[in-house]
């Protein structure tokens, strides 16, 4: 029997076995969107104490290895959500760091949605689960806030665009869900000195690019007067967009920290999801 072919692999880290978070129901819907195939993947850790000493390391991995052989029963649970957002894909459980695990399975995958839990404004940004993830992925990433209650995903849609590099990975990776989108707006920014000096590299010519690739956008000049993610933000929040398309980390993580940056400001504050690449 022929089975259809789906387009896209979507990798959705899950948090949970039980239940669905604001990850899985994202995730499921850009899946549905894109006739998607859909792993949900929930990794089980090894504590750090763990390899305190011989003894520790004994009685931890017994410990995880008796949730991890639980958590790889769970898969009923991942079922009924494939059913129930009509599909299709597969359950799959790792042992291990975390970023580790979904770094190494989104070798495989269109693009990988994960959960931002809540930070206190002031904690610092860059050095989690998320950034790191960003950073190491070989594939976009969906970031999905933790407090995220939303109806649709993807159909109203901002676009960053500096002509930097990580705008155009992010900008690439996310064609699938440009096409299908209601409303593309692209955001013009300032591309800024080239670093090296060079005067004459080739420039794209962004609206004519997106249209060759399906993508119908309206493009709008972008100066942000204070901070850029913070501009961003209102943008996007005026644009009713349920997505905002982005480079992220353009500058090192440690000028972002101490200086701040927007994607720092982004990660910490959108209560959107943001489709990232680094």
């Amino acid at each position: 029997m022929d089975v259809p072919a789906l387009s896209e692999d979507v990798l959705i880290h899950l948090r949970r076995t039980d239940a669905a978070t604001p990850a899985g129901t994202v995730g499921l819907a850009i899946a549905g969107r894109l006739g998607a195939w859909a792993t949900g993947l929930h990794v089980v850790p090894i504590a750090a104490a763990a390899f305190a000493s011989p003894e520790a390391v004994a009685m931890c991995v017994h410990e995880s290895d008796a949730v991890y052989r639980t958590a790889l029963e769970s898969g009923g649970f991942w079922e009924g959500e494939l059913a129930r957002h009509g599909v299709r894909g597969e359950w799959s459980v790792a042992q291990g760091d975390t970023v580790e695990a979904l770094c190494h399975a989104s070798r495989w995958c269109g693009m990988v949605v994960v959960e931002r839990p809540q930070l206190n404004p002031d904690a610092p940004t860059g050095w989690g689960v998320v950034s790191r993830t960003v950073f190491g992925a070989a594939a976009p990433v969906v970031v999905v806030p933790e407090t995220l209650r939303c109806e649709e995903i993807a159909t109203r849609i901002v676009v960053a665009w500096n002509h930097s590099r990580e705008a155009m990975l992010a900008i690439r990776g996310a064609i699938p869900l440009l096409r299908r989108a209601e409303a593309v707006t692209v955001l013009e920014g300032d591309p800024g000195e080239n670093a090296l000096g060079l005067r004459w590299l080739p420039r794209i010519d962004l609206g004519a690019w997106l249209l060759r690739h399906g993508v119908r956008a309206t493009h709008e000049p972008f100066t942000a007067s204070r901070e850029h993610g913070a501009a961003l933000l209102d943008i996007a929040h005026r644009r009713d967009a349920n997505l905002l398309v982005t480079g992220a980390w353009g500058h090192s993580r440690i000028t972002e920290l101490v200086l701040g940056g927007a994607t720092r400001h982004l990660f910490q504050n959108a209560d959107l999801p943001l489709f990232v690449a680094h």
